[in-house]
């Protein structure tokens, strides 16, 4: 080997050995880092607490108890009074179990009420609200027969001819409020020829609408009727007049006009005797506009976008006067009206809850003892400071108070039985239910969870505390006692008693606190484990290291030998 090739030789050694020298310090260093982990895992170890089962000890107590001859009552607490005297030295509280006749409400998740459903769209017709109605900037008339819209906004809406399924509808929105057909004039009211001729005058010489039972006016009688007590037929003429009439009186002639009893009260505060004092107000007279729809009920009287109505006559117009303003450029006011009805349905006829019959109560139902006995506490515990007023308001609707404040039973309440116990609900909670279905059979998916009711034998804790004598034997415990309202002694009984509830929770919570502990551990164990195989693989390469590095020694000093050898010829050969 050269002078030159050896010296190369040498350097190389000399560099790998520093690598090595220093790889060894790193090493060295990343156990040093694992040791550390492995104090700490056992620090952690160390400074758990390990859980200790509970001790029956800590659960049992002296208990006193005695036989009254109907109870056995215990002394659940007692405390010496601050002033004792002769008679009396503690207040005592005892209890005893007793099971009392309960009213409860429970709730039914997706009852699936089932009843007869009639759709009831009510419409207001002379509403002034802005939304009635819209102004158009643009109409047109499809080939399909649909109306298109472009309202000033710049939205725009297509109108079709209503279906089958929204005549319901149209019908509501024609019957109205009926039509204006006449305004009694009261300008001489009361007098013999105009609207309050037969009018009852009351003492005071004032005009009294509530003493009014028929009166004349254009050569037509028109007749007190109540509503809720009218025949059929004089309910229909009302009906295609006015909208809910349910509830109120009304004034019809024999030919169908209406005044209602709101526009008559009126007159009694507008008019006086002997003149009117505000004589520019007369009563509307209103008469049925009929049902809107004739024969098939997708004729082209109304058309619709899904919720607004618009008659095809206004539609025409529109389309009318925008063709108009194209062709002459002379623009004219251009509104269209529509109406929105609103569905206000009712349910009657109630069949079922899910697969239960429901039967409604008859008066004669509630004459069984065991039944009303059931309903009234139902209701006084639904009254109660634990009960429900929703419930007790619902329950209170299906009576009425007679003279003598009884309760009347007027209808309202169904029974259904469900797992042989029978159980209560009324027509406001079925109302209720079935009017939150979110799919169209009304049956399914009723968000809104039914009201059920019964009454039941529970287990109650009767609790009793008043002043007392207690007496002690000599081993300081109490040995008979007489409480205020009693006037017998009675023997107490001494027993300890374990609480098994007390007890039990806290073995659980042992076992789980235990359970948490050994995972713990095995967690650190784990831990540990990997750790010291992580420092094995590192002594395993330090190993490694050491024995290169020997090597590396060996070979730098052979090298060395070889560089001093060819110095000492060159010094030999150039020195003579």
């Amino acid at each position: 080997m050269g002078m030159a090739a050896s010296q190369a030789r040498y350097i190389a050694l000399t560099a790998r050995k520093s690598n090595v020298e220093y790889e060894g310090q790193q090493i060295n260093q990343a156990r040093t880092a694992l040791a550390n982990q492995t104090a700490n895992l056992f620090n952690q170890m160390m400074g758990m607490g390990v859980p200790t089962p509970p001790s029956t000890t800590d659960f049992t107590t002296v208990q006193y108890s005695f036989s009254d001859g109907v109870n056995t009552e215990v002394l659940s607490n007692y405390y010496q009074l601050g002033n004792s005297d002769s008679e009396y030295n503690y207040v005592v509280t005892t209890y005893h179990n007793e099971k009392v006749y309960t009213g409860s409400k429970k709730k039914m998740n997706d009852p699936q009420v089932q009843a007869t459903k009639t759709n009831h769209f009510t419409y207001d017709p002379t509403s002034t609200d802005d939304n009635t109605s819209m102004t158009v900037a643009k109409a047109w008339k499809n080939t399909d027969g649909t109306y298109g819209i472009e309202a000033s906004d710049g939205t725009t809406t297509i109108f079709r001819p209503v279906t089958e399924k929204e005549e319901d509808q149209v019908k509501a929105i024609n019957k109205g409020n009926g039509v204006l057909v006449d305004q009694a004039a009261a300008a001489d009211a009361p007098s013999t020829n105009g609207l309050f001729k037969n009018i009852t005058i009351d003492g005071a010489g004032t005009f009294n609408a509530d003493n009014v039972n028929s009166f004349k006016y254009d050569g037509s009688t028109f007749t007190k009727v109540e509503y809720d007590t009218a025949d059929a037929s004089m309910q229909g003429i009302i009906d295609s007049v006015i909208q809910n009439p349910a509830g109120n009186n009304y004034y019809v002639d024999e030919n169908g006009r209406v005044i209602t009893d709101d526009d008559l009260k009126t007159a009694e505060t507008n008019y006086g005797v002997g003149g009117a004092t505000n004589p520019e107000e007369p009563i509307a007279i209103r008469e049925a506009q009929g049902e809107g729809i004739t024969g098939d009920p997708t004729t082209e009287n109304y058309f619709t976008d899904g919720k607004k109505f618009i008659s095809r006559t206004d539609l025409d117009n529109a389309v009318a006067k925008y063709n108009k303003y194209v062709e002459t450029g002379k623009k004219e006011p251009n509104e269209v009206n529509y109406i929105t009805p609103q569905n206000d349905p009712t349910y009657s006829n109630y069949t079922a809850v899910g697969n239960c019959k429901l039967t409604e109560l008859k008066t004669a139902d509630l004459e069984d003892e065991d039944v009303w006995a059931e309903l009234e506490q139902i209701m006084k515990d639904m009254k109660g400071p634990n009960g429900d007023t929703t419930a007790a308001a619902n329950f209170a609707a299906c009576f009425d108070t007679d003279e003598n404040g009884d309760l009347v039973y007027k209808g309202g309440i169904y029974k259904f039985q469900m797992g042989g116990t029978t159980y209560y609900t009324t027509k406001n909670d079925l109302d209720t239910s079935l009017g939150t279905s979110i799919v169209d059979n009304e049956i399914d998916v009723q968000q809104e969870k039914l009201n059920y009711y019964n009454a039941s034998y529970l287990e109650t804790k009767v609790e009793d505390t008043q002043k007392a004598l207690l007496e002690t034997d000599g081993a300081g415990r109490f040995k008979t006692v007489r409480f205020e309202d009693d006037s017998v002694t009675y023997t107490l009984n001494t027993e300890t008693v374990t609480d098994e509830d007390a007890y039990n929770d806290a073995m659980n919570r042992y076992y789980y606190e235990n359970a948490q502990y050994e995972k713990s551990i095995a967690d650190i164990n784990a831990k540990t484990e990997i750790i010291q195989a992580q420092d094995r693989t590192l002594e395993l390469r330090l190993e490694q290291l050491n024995t290169e590095q020997s090597a590396l020694q060996n070979e730098m000093e052979a090298v060395k030998k070889v560089v001093d050898k060819h110095v000492e010829l060159g010094f030999k050969t150039f020195g003579g």
